[in-house]
């Protein structure tokens, strides 16, 4: 075992198999890791596609795979089009009466466009997306009625751009199509016909395992189901998704005809910019550049949910499939670990693949005058910066990004011009960073002008990867009148908090919204949520919508913004805010909080109850969070066996959360 992958296991909990046609050994990692969890690479042998040869099964934990879980749901469907029951090519509408959307050209979105994330739809209904020990919601219903009200970003067809939505409605299309739940579905069709019986969903994951022990904040903590099943909810062992995964070796029909997984191995677009997504039906990508370069194509799916992530695997043609899940970490961990083992079993078959490296490049002294017309603002949706960046030519061959964010933290990014035409990123003492990042200004057709970038990456003792994709596009400026500027800086004052999510969903781990409006650029607000930041253009004293056009998965997860007429915020991913200046305080008169179902009890800490200690008599199921005045979890009930004290700090807030009927009360 590479030093590599023992030094990962030793900080995370982590399961890792191989399914491969070379080596018949089976060898168990080191596992000495400060969380619990298994850790282990076994190899089958030729015959073992069907799994037979993978070994310790019940010993491993089920973990919950996140986005891994996409390409199950596009298996599930290309086993129903295996069966003549859906046409990849047909309008989702003729499997979905009931998908609509506030955009007549939702018609047009096929089911393929779902499966290569090209369907236009902005991106995540995050509403009781996923929840701590729970899985009591009707995900489906609540997809529907968000989309309902939701516009497109782009045309269907027109680019891809990552979609978690898109495969919830490829769960309803199973559903729909197969009479059966889709729990059923993947457990009883999908799972079965290639043999693997520790893989479900939430509504049956107590009967596939152990689950991994999960911890937030370095503490136990519940265990987290994803609600949105077709998107990130399927449950299993690493033996099991490596299994699943050799059902795409080539010649393989155990899962789908090989006519439909060669189809599902497809990009999907055959256009040569690099800038665009790579993604097959339900892959990340189908082809990596690390491999490429060797002659072998490889098929890659990760994931993350806040406190597990994975990443799957395929070479097809070599007939390796590789799984590495984790409790803690993140999906490009689980890449790199991946990538560590495929190396591995193809350097067994002979392939000898080289490790990434940078481009060369090399500084110049000057930047040419064309260039120097794209001076002004940016959107940025990635590093160097995320929010709104002004980029600036202050000569020497130099450009430089000052980045403004929704918490009013203003930084800087040095950058010089270089013999390739991008402008690479340096420190403030003119040095190439070790991860390098070459910028480049790209003008489109209509007069929009992009920003590409090249970038690679190194994890200490894991590796390195390359990450090419358009990342900031200008921002126009949008003036508007003083009455709609005074209304939004108003609202800008003072945090929001999220209130109509169920009591055990996990957006309560960081429930606030944070607005600002830029200095430089008034018809815009910066926005901060737990889909990240985002800049909005202010449309009237109401309404902030999502205005980028970038092509590729930057573009991911837009959101639109609405103010209700008693001042709470309604956001297109599903979510609904509260000022925090309307929250009552939370005094030593209160001594009793009756609950209400999907409406949080925010209250804010008084000064008086500032350092105090209470316990709090309630029902299981209450979730209790307390937050300091960073706006920081620094107490929950979903913390196992959390203390029965709770400090209440100075300046902080206290939230209550729980079903109708049910009280709380305070001692």
């Amino acid at each position: 075992m590479k030093k590599a992958i023992i030094s990962t296991l030793m900080i995370m909990s982590a399961a890792a198999a191989v399914v491969g046609s070379a080596g018949t050994a089976s060898d168990k990692a080191e596992a000495g890791m400060t969380q619990k969890g298994a850790g282990f690479m076994s190899e089958a042998p030729d015959d073992a596609q069907n799994g037979s040869g993978v070994q310790d099964a019940d010993a491993e934990r089920v973990y919950c795979l996140a986005s891994v879980s996409k390409v199950y749901a596009a298996a599930a469907v290309m086993q129903l089009a295996d069966r003549g029951l859906v046409d990849i090519d047909a309008p989702v509408t003729e499997y979905i009466p009931d998908f609509k959307m506030a955009d007549p050209r939702y018609k047009d979105i096929t089911v393929r466009m779902l499966m290569d994330h090209t369907s236009g739809i902005m991106g995540t209904t995050l509403i009781n997306e996923t929840l701590y020990a729970d899985h009591d919601v009707d995900a489906e219903s609540i997809l529907l009625g968000n989309l309902a009200k939701q516009r497109l970003k782009a045309d269907p067809g027109e680019y891809a751009a990552y979609c978690n939505d898109g495969f919830g409605l490829l769960q309803i299309i199973v559903r729909n199509v197969s009479g059966m739940s889709y729990t059923d579905f993947i457990t009883n069709e999908l799972a079965a016909s290639i043999g693997l019986s520790h893989t479900g969903t939430p509504e049956n994951a107590a009967l596939l395992g152990d689950p991994v022990s999960v911890y937030v904040g370095g503490l136990p903590n519940d265990y987290e189901y994803c609600m949105d099943f077709g998107s990130g909810g399927i449950c299993a062992t690493a033996s099991d998704v490596a299994v699943f995964g050799s059902s795409f070796f080539n010649g393989s029909d155990s899962l789908i005809s090989p006519g439909l997984a060669d189809e599902m191995k497809e990009c999907w677009t055959d256009s040569d910019n690099a800038y665009l997504d790579g993604c097959g039906l339900g892959w990340d990508y189908v082809e990596s550049l690390k491999y490429e370069r060797e002659g072998v194509q490889v098929l890659g799916k990760g994931g993350d949910v806040r406190t597990m992530h994975s990443h799957l695997m395929v070479a097809p043609d070599e007939k390796i499939s590789v799984a590495v899940l984790s409790s803690g970490g993140g999906s490009q961990f689980c890449e790199l670990m991946c990538e560590a083992l495929l190396d591995t079993a193809l350097e067994e078959q002979g392939i000898a693949v080289q490790d990434l490296k940078p481009v060369d490049v090399n500084i110049v002294e000057n930047v040419p005058e064309e260039i120097k017309q794209y001076a002004g603002y940016y959107s940025f949706n990635d590093a160097p910066a995320v929010g709104l960046a002004k980029v600036s030519f202050p000569g020497q061959g130099s450009m430089l990004l000052e980045v403004e964010t929704f918490d009013g933290r203003n930084t800087q990014a040095y950058f010089k011009y270089t013999d390739c035409g991008g402008f690479v990123e340096v420190s403030e003492s003119g040095v190439i960073r070790k991860d390098q990042r070459v910028l480049y200004f790209e003008e489109q057709d209509d007069g929009r002008v992009y920003i590409a970038a090249e970038k690679y990456t190194e994890k200490a003792e894991l590796g390195a990867y390359l990450q090419n994709q358009y990342i900031a596009e200008r921002v126009e400026a949008n003036p508007v009148n003083e009455k709609v500027k005074a209304a939004w800086e108003y609202r800008c004052s003072v945090p929001m908090a999220a209130y109509t999510d169920r009591y055990s969903s996990t957006v309560y781990d960081s429930p606030f919204v944070f607005m600002k409006i830029p200095e430089d650029l008034p018809g815009y607000v910066l926005v901060g949520t737990g889909l990240g930041s985002r800049l909005l253009k202010i449309k009237d004293e109401v309404t902030a919508v999502a205005f980028q056009t970038l092509p590729c998965s930057a573009n991911r997860d837009l959101l639109d913004l609405c103010v209700n007429s008693d001042g709470t915020v309604e956001v297109s991913y599903g979510n609904s805010y509260v000022s925090l200046a309307e929250v009552p305080e939370f005094t030593s008169d209160i001594t009793e909080v009756r609950l209400t179902s999907d409406k949080a009890s925010w209250y804010r800490i008084s000064d008086g109850m500032a350092y105090e200690v209470i316990t709090a008599d309630c029902p299981d199921d209450v979730v209790i969070y307390v937050y300091n005045k960073f706006f920081e979890p620094v107490y929950t009930t979903h913390y196992i066996d959390a203390g029965e004290e709770i400090n209440l700090p100075v300046g902080g807030f206290i939230v209550f959360l729980g079903q109708s009927g049910q009280t709380v009360t305070i001692n």
